[in-house]
């Protein structure tokens, strides 16, 4: 202990005998981790964010559907009795709602147009537990009870059709036995999400109307569930394996989970983990390479000073470790106080959000919305400061190298 002492005496001495120096190197550390920080918390909040909306949005976290129908999409393959399927996912924890759909593609006409639609019969009232759909309710009202042929369409497709609020919109579909079904509906709302898939192609229509319109009874092709959290995803999915296994139900059923259902999604976050690890290792190396020139610097200004401590016994390896506790000294108050900047920022716009409404379309079409919150995490705080400190003392390795192999008799005769 009183030789680490030592050496944290004389590397503080040694930083305030080069003020100009040392600060000029400490503002880089500072400027750069905070600028660490506050990318390393946007993008985790953008990440979450994204995630979020995807979810609530297309898919749920898990949806339960008949084997086979995630490959055909085909109204045939739906589930035919879902009460006691939907008994189980009752019994499961973590589950935070549930929601039936029936859906199915067909064709939407209007006043001579017509367009390709993707039909989507839904519980009004469960639905709103479950996705965004009604923050996205662009004219006009939410489906209600009493209203059985109420429509909402996507605001493309309105246009395409030439069709607004009141106007009469008449659905063909297929139905399970092959049959070609239509039914006439009335506009009620419109919505409007910066999503292609919903904007171009979705039509909503009431539950039990598309149940009877398409010749299903009681039948469903999805069971949306919500979860408390991402990270209860997969103890769901296993609960609900297990469950419906014990309950053998009658009909073969696949639970998927959001990121089986659409991989993009999947492929989009393992994207984003490659971004933080790159501007991880940008940062910290043009950040060190600025720690290694300020040490190098320090190393041949005390040249004479090192072959004096030569001279009067002192090893080499304590130059060596005193080169090192210099660097570990400047680069942890300097992350530390780079990281306390970039977490007072991060906290800052996670409290009043960044507004970047000026991208809202592209951020739309990547399920973000224009304001973001960062994110501050004990994992990206660790992977920080630690990669700023063990970068650190990478780069006083060669400096202290070659204090370690000066010659005192060479060393003092350097002017």
């Amino acid at each position: 202990m009183s030789k680490l002492s030592i050496y944290l005496r004389l590397g503080s001495r040694n930083l305030r005998l080069h003020p100009a120096r040392t600060l000029l190197t400490m503002g880089a550390l500072v400027v750069g981790i905070a600028a660490l920080t506050f990318l390393s918390a946007l993008n985790d909040g953008w990440l979450e964010n994204m995630r979020e909306n995807f979810v609530l949005t297309e898919t749920g976290h898990i949806q339960i559907h008949a084997m086979g129908f995630q490959e055909s999409q085909q109204i045939g393959d739906a589930i035919k009795e879902p009460a006691a399927l939907i008994r189980a996912v009752d019994q499961v924890a973590g589950v935070r709602a549930w929601a039936p759909r029936v859906s199915t593609s067909g064709l939407a006409s209007a006043a001579g147009a017509n367009a390709g639609a993707l039909i989507i019969g839904i519980d009004a009232v469960r639905e709103l537990e479950v996705s965004r759909f009604r923050e996205f309710l662009h004219a006009g009202e939410w489906l209600k009870p009493g209203d059985p042929r109420a429509l909402m369409i996507g605001t493309v497709l309105a246009e395409r059709l030439e069709v607004e609020l009141g106007d009469k919109v008449v659905l063909m579909a297929q139905t399970p036995s092959g049959d070609l079904a239509s039914e006439v509906f009335r506009v009620r709302g419109v919505l409007q999400s910066g999503v292609m898939s919903i904007d171009n192609m979705m039509v909503m229509i009431p539950l039990e109307t598309a149940q009877q319109w398409l010749d299903l009874n009681r039948g469903v092709t999805n069971i949306v569930i919500r979860t408390d959290s991402f990270e209860m995803v997969d103890s769901v999915t296993a609960g609900l394996k297990q469950l419906l296994q014990a309950g053998e139900p009658a009909e073969k059923l696949e639970i998927l989970r959001w990121m089986e259902i659409d991989p993009m999604a999947e492929q989009w976050t393992e994207m984003a983990d490659v971004y933080t690890w790159i501007v991880l290792a940008i940062v910290i190396v043009v950040v060190l390479a600025e720690v290694l020139n300020t040490m190098l610097m320090s190393m041949h200004d005390r040249i004479r000073e090192f072959g004096l401590m030569g001279a009067l016994g002192t090893q080499g390896s304590q130059h060596f470790a005193m080169m090192i506790w210099e660097t570990v000294i400047l680069v942890s108050i300097g992350g530390l106080l780079g990281y306390g900047l970039g977490a007072w920022i991060s906290y800052y716009y996670s409290v009043h959000g960044l507004d970047l409404s000026t991208y809202a379309t592209a951020f739309s079409f990547m399920y973000m919305s224009p304001v973001v919150y960062p994110v501050l995490s004990v994992e990206s705080a660790v992977r920080i400061i630690g990669a700023a400190i063990v970068g650190a003392a990478l780069a006083g390795i060669y400096p202290a190298w070659k204090a370690s192999k000066l010659d005192p008799v060479e060393a003092m005769r350097e002017l």
